[in-house]
């Protein structure tokens, strides 16, 4: 693995996307299946930059979001993130949703969060070291005004997705990677938005990737959800189907069946791998999220115990 790239990459987080300062305090986050190499470049790279650096690592929870607080020692995690100035979550069971991150988030109101759950040395090469920042967050800007005068949007892809829904002229359509001052971030390379959460109808067909739970990842068959106002009325498929529905079923909270928001995926560098992070960037796809919605997204869902995303 190229160190040199590796090290241009990780200094292109920090200078090009988070803008970060001297002096700043930057908290990265990990857990046993985050990639070490990752953290080392990017703590590394703060200290040359003469900002402060704290790796926090800990065990990998075995859920994401709310499911994952049992296992997480809260309070530690929630004050060193609410006197941060800036927070890289690399963990693979993401810290996104969970009551940490809604502490930091709610008392912490000069955070800059950048959520770059799972990432991988590789990818953060491929996806950011060799692509031009300032032109893909153009693209995606663009690609965000289109969106936000249309207020009926059909979505249809060749796997038997056909979805319709409507959009609140108030909301945010969400340019990924364009940080400008506090608030949350996720990686470059995607447009997302809540649509009204109640007109989305139709169906939803997986056919890239789908996680959590953690027995899925690339699917080997597609996973069918119809929708009926906003929420998921049966989930169609083989095997990776059943599991998704009894995962769901299991967290017994009823917005883990209502859809929290869509995405395009528009990076360059984005291979499917079987990392949600990376896959939901893959250049023209569509992703679908379930479960907990961001505050950002100023919609009506609101906070769930987890989340999951799926690749059309």
């Amino acid at each position: 693995m190229p160190l040199l790239e590796l090290s241009r990459a990780a200094k292109k987080v920090l200078v090009d996307i988070l803008k970060l300062e001297r002096g700043e305090v930057v908290v990265i986050t990990a857990d046993t299946g985050s990639d070490w190499r990752v953290v080392e470049a990017l703590a590394s790279e703060a200290y040359e930059l003469e900002a402060k650096p704290l790796v926090l690592w800990h065990a990998a929870p075995p859920a994401v979001g709310k499911a994952a607080d049992p296992f997480l020692p809260l309070e530690p995690l929630a004050a060193a993130l609410s006197k941060a100035d800036v927070w890289i979550e690399l963990n693979m069971s993401w810290l996104l949703y969970s009551t940490p991150y809604e502490i930091a988030m709610e008392e912490n109101e000069r955070l800059r969060y950048l959520c770059l759950v799972g990432l991988d040395a590789e990818s953060l090469i491929d996806m950011v070291g060799r692509v031009d920042v300032g032109l893909l967050i153009e693209f995606q800007r663009r690609l965000a005004e289109i969106t936000k005068k249309a207020r009926e949007m059909r979505v249809r892809t060749p796997a038997g997705t056909d979805v319709v829904f409507e959009n609140d002229p108030e909301r945010p359509v969400l340019i990924e990677g364009d940080i400008a001052g506090p608030g949350e971030y996720m990686l470059i390379g995607q447009v997302d938005w809540a649509p009204i959460e109640e007109s989305i109808e139709g169906t939803i067909v997986f056919d890239g990737s789908l996680w959590p739970p953690e027995e899925l990842g690339i699917l080997a068959e597609p996973v069918e959800l119809a929708i009926e106002g906003g929420r998921i009325s049966e989930i169609r498929g083989g095997r990776e189907a059943r599991i998704f529905e009894k995962w769901l079923e299991s967290l017994g909270d009823p917005k883990m069946f209502r859809i929290a928001h869509i995405s395009y995926g528009c990076n360059p560098g984005a291979r499917l791998c079987g990392n949600i992070l990376v896959d939901e960037r893959i250049w023209g796809a569509v992703e679908w999220g379930i479960g907990s919605q961001s505050p950002t997204f100023r919609g009506k869902l609101g906070s769930a115990i987890s989340h999951a995303d799926g690749v059309c």
